[in-house]
């Protein structure tokens, strides 16, 4: 499509159309799944709607689509996405690699970016369709310093893209646009000023002449009234980035980075020449123009590579052509229709059910206690006898006794059946019980962080594409920071640990490098040297973190009870538990005392008595062991007399090579040793020769037992 410099209004709502006509399937399915994940009657056709409405039916909505989706936003809050930036190449620096995370981490705290990342995954998972923005700002009113803003997009279909583009993200989209209405000429004239031509009474006739003439693209009146309102409002503005393919040498410099002829390369960082150095390619050129229905309100260049809106889409499938989008409820509209007929059905049901216990005959009911037979009890019901007659014969039939009405309407298949449309909704979803925090009676935390971890894995797309493109946003500051920094200054990063931290960047010496406050060689911290590449982790953000922390201690000392008895352990525990909350750091001091600043007599008694009892807990303890002590103590010996005699042969060995004699002291020590050895040998001797004596007369003993024994067994033989 040829870009009409000329005319760039008529351009712009060209664009506009083509993006209508080709994505206006994909919106109304967009627009009809939104309407599934906010329920009530936008998950119900408008023809049923009013049917029943008409004739005074019930109008149920289960929203099973909602949990769902939930599921997948509450995942992004608890572990949110964070930097990672690395060095590539031999010009980069880890120092300037962190310093490019700490800028990417105050963008997102300063701009409260969990919210824009939630939003996108909302709207990823429920439509199919979401964007994020990037956009710069400056510092404050006072300075020409510019920083980075991470913005939520609250309304991703006012946001329209090139159809042409392919890309996961649409990196490759050659021009993208936002429409923004305002709705009165005072609204329009209090943003954009009076002299406008769209407020100018004869500005819309006029204005259909020069447009006819445009670039292959021609003015109709329709189409500016539909921008203008005629003349009266709503006034429709749109924000535009156009992408150009500018062609463009670039040089090699010092630090192997290859930039523009136009651009400035760092300081100490010197162009290479020679025509392996210098190469032509193509640049992409972003300029933001804002566009009413006559003319161009305002133009400046981005210096990005990227157009700053970058979608979140859902699943993407191309068939014969044609592009199919999914979200996470796509395939669940029918279920829930279903589920919500059924529910309907059955409240239908039920309110058809007779509430009119007895059936009879006219005139069977004469006793006035039928009156009241459903709220007293009575012992008994007459009734009058009733005949029926035959018109044709004449005859008279005796009619039966009132009858008991005993039908019972068919819920418990209509909820049968709705359990089986709500199992359906799980399963294409891919989120069960335990996603959504249910059937956990009987199970683990850990296994029901399990059983959630298994359940997402179906759905995980969703995040993932959420975390590719906030790699674009990262790369894209990463790229566009050395242009908005471009001169010495002093920005806020945020370390890894949430610490925020003012560091120099750009900061420029002398020819010598050395820094003349400190006369060493300074640390210039040129974030516009070297090349990085940038990645996406994702973990639990800081108060997920602790409360696992939290939850896994207290498992701890379940298991481990007599941990709770160390000095202090419990005070810890109660003031990690309390988090802050007075009355428990108090029932904390009175476990533990803070030791630091002055105390009181009270204090220190309590103190003294928890040491009495600490000391006693100590006492009865080494008793124990004292115990253990004296039980191991023979083993005890006879290892230390073996580790002396081996530790003397080492010892002479060393001395023998040494050519140190010392045979005397030696002996000595050898003759002492095996005094000691011989006498616990001889005690051993003795307990075996005395063990050996008891079993020999325990042996004789039993021989005279039998010789006694075995006359009389021959006598009763015999």
């Amino acid at each position: 499509m040829a870009i009409p410099k000329k005319n760039l209004p008529a351009f712009v709502r060209r664009c506009w159309k083509v993006a209508q006509e080709a994505n206006r399937k994909q919106r109304e399915e967009e627009v009809k799944r939104l309407g599934f994940y906010v329920g009530g009657e936008l998950q119900w056709e408008q023809l049923e709607i009013e049917k029943r409405k008409s004739r005074n039916r019930p109008l149920i909505t289960i929203n099973k689509c909602k949990p769902a989706v939930d599921q997948i936003e509450g995942d992004i809050r608890l572990n949110p996405p964070g930097p990672k930036v690395m060095p590539v190449g031999g010009g980069a620096d880890a120092d300037i690699a962190d310093i490019y995370e700490g800028i990417i981490r105050e963008t997102e705290h300063r701009s409260d970016a969990r919210t824009a990342y939630a939003t996108a995954g909302k709207y990823s998972a429920a439509g199919g369709y979401a964007v994020i923005e990037l956009a710069t700002e400056y510092c404050n009113q006072r300075t020409d310093e510019q920083r980075f803003r991470i913005v939520s997009v609250e309304d991703p279909h006012s946001i329209f893209f090139d159809p042409a583009a392919r890309m996961a993200n649409r990196q490759d989209a050659m021009w993208a646009g936002r429409l923004r209405m305002y709705g009165s000429p005072e609204e329009y004239e209090a943003v954009f000023g009076k002299r406008r031509r769209v407020l100018e009474p004869r500005g819309i006739q006029t204005a259909t002449g020069w447009i006819a003439d445009a670039m292959g693209f021609g003015g109709s009146m329709a189409d500016i009234n539909e921008w203008t309102g005629s003349g009266k409002g709503p006034f429709y503005v749109v924000e535009f980035y156009l992408v150009e393919l500018e062609p463009a040498t670039s040089t090699r410099y010092s630090d192997h980075v290859w930039r523009f002829e136009d651009e400035p390369g760092p300081r100490g960082a010197k162009r290479l020449e020679g025509p392996e150095n210098t190469r032509e390619s193509h640049r992409r050129k972003l300029t933001k123009y804002v566009v009413d229905a006559l003319e161009v309100l305002d133009e400046t260049d981005w210096p990005g590579s990227v157009i700053p809106w970058i979608p979140v889409l859902g699943p993407e499938v191309y068939i014969n052509g044609k592009l199919h989008r999914l979200s996470l409820i796509s395939n669940a509209i029918d279920a829930q229709r279903a589920l919500n007929y059924t529910a309907t059905t059955a409240t239908e049901v039920a309110g058809m059910m007779p509430r009119a216990p007895f059936i009879g005959a006219k005139g069977q009911f004469d006793d006035p206690r039928w009156q009241s037979a459903n709220s007293e009890l009575w012992s008994y019901l007459e009734y009058n006898p009733v005949h029926a007659t035959d018109g044709a014969t004449g005859a008279s039939t005796l009619l039966p006794p009132p009858q008991r009405n005993v039908w019972e309407s068919p819920i418990q298949w209509l909820l049968a059946l709705g359990t089986y449309f709500s199992d359906a909704i799980k399963a294409v979803t891919s989120i069960y019980d335990p996603s959504l925090g249910q059937q956990a009676g009987q199970q683990s935390g850990r296994a029901i962080e399990q059983l959630r971890s298994e359940s997402n894995v179906g759905n995980f797309s969703y995040s993932d594409n959420l975390h590719r493109a906030i790699g674009i946003v990262y790369g894209q500051i990463v790229e566009i920071a050395p242009h908005i920094m471009d001169g010495p200054q002093v920005v806020t990063i945020v370390r890894a640990d949430l610490s925020h931290e003012n560091i120099e960047i750009n900061r420029i010496f002398g020819e010598d490098g050395i820094d003349r406050a400190t006369g060493k060689k300074g640390k210039g911290n040129n974030i516009g040297s070297g090349e990085y590449a940038v990645r996406v982790v994702v973990g639990p953000n800081s108060e997920t973190r602790d409360r696992e922390a939290t939850q896994y201690l207290g498992d701890f000392f379940k298991a481990y009870p007599q941990a709770m008895q160390v000095p202090g352990v419990a005070a810890a525990y109660l003031r990690l538990l309390g988090d802050g909350n007075p009355k428990i750091e108090q029932m904390g001091d009175l476990l533990a005392p803070p030791t630091s600043g002055d105390q009181t007599p009270a204090q220190l008694g309590q103190q003294l008595q928890q040491a009495q009892a600490q000391n006693q807990q100590l006492h009865m303890l080494v008793q124990k062991m004292q115990q253990a002590l004296l039980a191991k103590l023979p083993e005890i010996e006879a290892r230390k007399y073996i580790a002396e005699i081996n530790a003397l042969a080492g010892i002479r060995e060393a001395e023998v090579k040494a050519g140190i004699d010392r045979a005397q002291m030696d002996e000595d020590r050898l003759e002492h040793l095996t005094g000691l050895a011989h006498d616990r040998g001889m005690q051993a001797a003795e307990h075996v020769h005395a063990g050996a004596l008891q079993a020999q007369q325990q042996q004789q003993q039993q021989q005279q037992q039998e010789q006694m024994q075995q006359p009389e067994s021959v006598g009763v033989n015999s």
